[in-house]
């Protein structure tokens, strides 16, 4: 065996290690989702709220990496930036449309970025009411700990229930909270 080769083992059996010894010390996001949560309406004044801006206000700056807009996302062909948090974790949309269908929900996934290794899936929640107006809003939260990870980001991997191709969501405001004190 040449050295490249023992090297290249002793990596890949470092990976698998560390791959099957990540652990999660809690989750909660089955049935997270509070019965009022689906008509929630963001307070500016929590602690920890941080808008993702669809498109910024001139003079405003997109907070936390945020790149651009969310609109025109498929079923699984898109993840958010990522945020510091590892613990609890609160999103909220605005105004959903969709193209190519009749907008009725849109299932969010959030994710917890292990750096060096694979991503940890913390469950998905079904966001329904943000679909009935403008104004109309959904959120679900997560309250969980994974251990070697400190941020964390979202997909959409379902549009009405289906991973359709050329249908898409948008939305006007995400919203992240990362506090569960307001």
């Amino acid at each position: 065996m040449t050295r490249t080769t023992q090297l290249r083992a002793v990596l890949i059996a470092a990976l698998a290690a560390t791959t099957l010894v990540g652990t999660i010390t809690s989750a909660n996001a089955k049935g997270a989702q509070p019965e009022n949560g689906d008509a929630y309406v963001a307070n500016s004044n929590d602690p920890g709220l941080i808008e993702l801006y669809s498109t910024p206000k001139p003079g405003q700056m997109v907070p936390m990496n945020w790149a651009g807009p969310l609109g025109g996302w498929g079923a699984g062909s898109h993840e958010s930036r990522h945020w510091a948090d590892n613990d609890y974790t609160e999103i909220q949309f605005i105004g959903c449309t969709m193209d190519g269908a009749v907008g009725k929900s849109a299932h969010v996934n959030l994710w917890q970025a292990i750096p060096f290794n694979l991503d940890k899936d913390m469950g998905m929640q079904p966001y329904y009411n943000c679909f009935t107006g403008p104004t109309a809003s959904t959120r679900a939260y997560w309250n969980a700990y994974y251990a070697n990870g400190d941020n964390r980001y979202f997909t959409i991997p379902l549009l009405n229930g289906q991973a359709v191709p050329y249908v898409t969501v948008s939305v006007d405001r995400v919203y992240v909270d990362t506090t569960l004190a307001d």
